[in-house]
């Protein structure tokens, strides 16, 4: 079975559940992780012995990281080429931003409820409207709370 390569982008609270969710799931990847610094979950997670690999996003400081002990695998535009999908749990206006990376290597992205719904072909739900969704290369989450679980 070929899994599906996932990436997700901020390592925040939503992006913690994203995480640990995809690791548990048979049928995909977790490629890692891309964050802006060395914040209090990046510390957690190198304390238990960094078991996602780090990509830093354009203007992280890649000293403070250094100073931490923390290692860092490569750039975020390196983990979007090596995804088949991003799960995109950036603060809002963030996530827009993304895009036009996610476009230019043509990779399909989920962003999170706090994004504004232009970033997405589909304000999605998966009770609501599911098959909307489907065949879609950009969705939003309704809710912050709904991209965690």
């Amino acid at each position: 079975m070929t899994k599906v390569k996932v990436g997700v982008a901020g390592y925040g609270v939503i992006g913690q559940r994203l995480a640990d969710g995809v690791s548990k799931q048979g049928d995909m990847e977790l490629v890692g992780i891309a964050d802006l610094a060395p914040t209090l979950s990046i510390r957690a997670l190198a304390e238990r012995g960094m078991p996602y690999d780090l990509y830093l996003v354009d203007g992280a400081d890649k000293a403070k990281f250094d100073e931490a002990d923390i290692p860092v695998t490569g750039t975020f535009d390196e983990l979007v080429q090596s995804v088949d999908i991003m799960l995109d749990s950036t603060p809002a206006g963030v996530g827009a931003k993304n895009k036009a990376i996610y476009e230019k290597y043509n990779k399909k992205a989920i962003f999170q409820g706090g994004e504004s719904n232009e970033v997405a072909d589909v304000f999605f739900h998966g009770y609501a409207n599911y098959e909307k969704g489907v065949g879609k290369d950009y969705l939003k989450l309704t809710s912050c709370n709904t991209t965690g679980l």
